[in-house]
């Protein structure tokens, strides 16, 4: 994907850098080359040493700036001594707060591989022994080993995508489900991306918009941008359009967020992000006779708060969680077996064919019969090609792209850590409902 054949709303004015802080359990400093080797052995590959970069202090001990062989981009990596940090997780709050020493690695994303680009700075983040957890600057999000060890570095799978960016909201009210509510994301811009947010939302509506945020950030990975105006599929039969955020907050109410005011408070750096290269999502038509509004898209987001939604997902998207649900997929038959069939539900998620512009309709089966190879079900909804609900659809393992197990108002799925047969006995600690 080339920023560069974006269109110039879209267009990113500078690169944006992708910044890193692994906090360790070590009890003194040590050298740059000790590090270097160990991250020789992690990459088994040679590190060119670019450069080493004088310390400021002896809060720094060290920075240098290497090039590992299967990245273009250099990176610099610095030990420092760890600082006050916020928003950490209760389970890693204590280990943090011991760390003396913290491992700094910034860089730029490639634009072409984001989501595989940043697995990469992960692993030379956590490449000694004794790093704690890694802490993604651009988000604010936290991965613990346990998670960048099983999942996140995972060569088959590589990370999900939603690793790039995080959905941020800011509430007039106290009380999220009064007032109205500004969305947007944090981590697309080092993607090569416009930042995305939703203005004026109610706050009753903050989860549908959240996950519209969500679904349109994965689609633009692999797309890129529409030029502004142009209706783009989320869904079946579900359009929004991309705004530039100056022209969408030109009518926006003085009681909301959102405005240039509330941007400049917002954010301390420099640049500022919400100044940036940004895009509102709206409805396909703005309103008004007289002036053009555009107004946040209440369509989609109804669409998107449904928990049946089908909605349009990247190829990179389909992939992994295809190859998580077809891991997992005999442990959630033999649970589905191990129950009355009205005390346990077995659905499966599969392909039924594209839908033009390279989309693929995804549905739920409630599962009937299993075979090695397959098996049948029933649809749950209508879909976008006349099969009707409670059609026998016949589907292979090999097709699966989604599972889920259904307890009464409880329900897990393969991403979930829950043993399924843990489930189906009412001895899980957790799960989505």
């Amino acid at each position: 994907m080339d920023p560069g054949g974006f269109h110039p709303a879209w267009r990113p004015e500078e690169p944006w850098p992708a910044p890193f802080a692994a906090p360790l359990s070590v009890d003194s400093s040590f050298e740059a080359d000790a590090f270097l080797a160990r991250l020789a052995g992690v990459l088994d590959a040679s590190v060119e040493v670019l450069e080493f970069l004088p310390s400021s202090d002896e809060r720094s001990p060290w920075s240098v700036v290497v090039r590992s062989p299967d990245r273009d981009a250099p990176v610099v990596v610095s030990l420092e001594r760890t600082k006050r940090m916020d928003e950490v997780p209760p389970a890693l709050a204590g280990p943090v707060a011991r760390s003396r020493f913290t491992l700094i690695v910034e860089s730029l994303l490639d634009p072409a591989d984001p989501r595989g680009d940043w697995a990469k700075l992960v692993r030379i983040a956590t490449a000694h022994d004794d790093s704690i957890a890694v802490l993604d600057a651009s988000t604010g999000r936290w991965f613990d080993r346990m998670e960048i060890d099983a999942d996140i570095l995972d060569t088959e799978l590589g990370p999900p995508e939603d690793v790039l960016w995080r959905v941020q909201a800011v509430s007039t009210s106290e009380e999220l489900g009064s007032g109205t509510v500004w969305l947007f994301t944090r981590g697309l811009l080092r993607c090569g991306l416009p930042e995305l947010e939703l203005l004026e939302v109610p706050g009753g509506e903050a989860v549908g918009a959240s996950r519209l945020l969500d679904a349109v950030a994965a689609l633009l990975l692999e797309d890129g941008p529409p030029a502004p105006e142009i209706p783009y599929a989320v869904g079946p039969g579900i359009d929004v359009a991309l705004i530039p955020w100056q022209e969408a907050i030109e009518t926006l109410d003085a009681d909301s967020l959102g405005d240039d005011a509330d941007r400049s408070a917002l954010s301390q750096e420099t640049p500022n992000p919400l100044r940036a290269r940004r895009a509102a999502v709206c409805d396909i038509e703005p309103r008004g006779s007289f002036k053009r509004v555009w107004t946040w898209p209440v369509e989609a987001m109804a669409y998107f708060a449904r928990a049946d939604a089908s909605i349009y997902r990247s190829e990179a998207a389909t992939r992994r969680s295809s190859v998580i649900a077809q891991r997992g997929w005999s442990r959630a038959v033999e649970a589905r077996d191990s129950r009355a069939s009205d005390e346990l539900v077995l659905l499966a998620g599969i392909p039924l064919g594209g839908e033009g512009e390279g989309r693929v309709e995804h549905a739920w089966i409630q599962v009937d019969a299993v075979t090695d190879a397959g098996g049948t079900g029933r649809m749950l909804r209508d879909s976008r090609d006349g099969r009707p609900a409670g059609a026998t659809i016949e589907f292979r393992v090999a097709d699966i792209d989604g599972w889920r197990l259904v307890r009464g108002d409880a329900a897990i799925g393969p991403e979930d850590r829950i043993d399924p047969m843990d489930f189906a006995s009412g001895r899980e600690s957790g799960g989505r409902s």
